[in-house]
């Protein structure tokens, strides 16, 4: 309990630390209406960190829960004011930019307040989620959590702000003109146009079976797209094909993959592997025999006395699969064809555990 406990402030440190500009306007939102945490937000650095270690038990869960739901916090900017609501609205909802120099911005501010239920944060208008956010974490199951909504973390820096400030991906505005997401809220915060008057200080990824070196990118567009399209990898988790992320990680791993471009290479090939979770090891073992005929299940005397399970397992070995560090899962290459799309291929391209 204790070592949980040790894990799970030091999870709330890390994200707090680098929190991007647009979550800190979700972040603040999300305390004003829940209520919740005011102390802490009002901390930085080493007090906050000591204010976390410090924490009771419900107070963490229910940090780690708001912040895991800050992604239902839609973050509007420039929006500081209801004429500023009413513009945006016209031109990016409504699609009627031309009829900005005739509204009246201010009454349709207000009527967007109405019908979408936010909080102003400085020049943002933060819409609150409709419904009552999930609770993911229950104090117990921290590395279970869901926490795949964000592929990379980057710090960026400028010559007016060289500290410099975090931002998360990916950004569904990265193509949209004007629109102010993740990226853009980032260089307005560093006093800047383009990314290209940026500089890279530090990665974060969500997964950590990959690592990104301040100098493996030369230019930080790249990288940003690449961020970018991972994140869309790991938040449309295979258009909802089963235990996708368990068999993307295991793929990861079987190829010894540290890479960014060969991770997203092997996303848009997963169906060159074969996977079986552990939980349908039984089943697999099942479906071998039946392959075989019905002679085993139909003999009276050897049903229930068939470990189906070690089956599957022992199945599963002979055939080629190999089961992931985690044992979470086992994975094996087919004979299909693996396009490369950004990188090479290798020699010996895949592994043996």
């Amino acid at each position: 309990m204790m070592e949980n406990k040790g894990l799970e402030r030091q999870w709330l440190i890390e994200r707090l630390e680098t929190l991007s500009v647009k979550e800190q306007a979700q972040l603040a939102a999300a305390i004003i209406s829940r209520d919740q945490l005011k102390a802490l937000s009002e901390k930085t650095g080493e007090e906050r960190e000591l204010a976390v270690r410090k924490m009771d038990p419900n107070t963490a869960k229910e940090a780690v829960n708001l912040l895991l739901a800050l992604p239902d916090y839609e973050v509007i900017c420039p929006a500081g004011s209801y004429e500023q609501l009413g513009k945006y609205y016209l031109r990016y909802e409504a699609g009627q930019p031309d009829l900005i120099p005739y509204a009246n911005l201010e009454q349709i501010g207000w009527n967007y307040e109405d019908s979408h239920l936010g909080i102003f944060v400085g020049d943002c208008f933060v819409v609150l989620p409709r419904q009552e956010p999930r609770q993911f974490y229950d104090g117990t199951n921290l590395d279970q959590l869901p926490d795949t909504d964000w592929s990379l973390r980057l710090k960026l820096a400028s010559p007016a702000v060289p500290e410099g400030v975090w931002l998360c991906l990916p950004d569904s505005t990265i193509d949209e003109e004007e629109r102010m997401d993740e990226i853009r809220l980032a260089l307005r915060e560093l006093k800047v146009k383009t990314v290209q008057e940026c500089w890279l200080l530090e990665v974060r990824c969500s997964l950590a079976e990959l690592s990104v070196g301040l100098d493996e990118y030369q230019d930080l567009t790249d990288l940003i797209y690449d961020g970018n399209d991972l994140g869309y990898v790991l938040q449309e988790q295979g258009q909802g094909e089963p235990h996708f992320l368990e068999k993307f990680r295991a793929a990861l791993e079987y190829e010894q993959c540290h890479d960014l471009k060969l991770a997203l290479d092997i996303a848009a090939n997963l169906n060159c592997y074969d996977y079986c979770p552990v939980s349908e090891t039984e089943q697999f073992g099942e479906e071998v025999l039946q392959k075989q005929g019905e002679t085993v299940f139909r003999d009276p005397v050897l049903q229930g006395g068939i470990d189906l399970k070690a089956y599957g397992e022992a199945q599963l070995e002979q055939q080629g699969y190999l089961l992931n560090t985690a044992e979470t899962g086992y994975i094996r290459r087919n004979g299909q064809e693996f396009h490369h799309e950004r990188t090479e291929p290798q020699p010996e391209f895949g592994m043996t555990m």
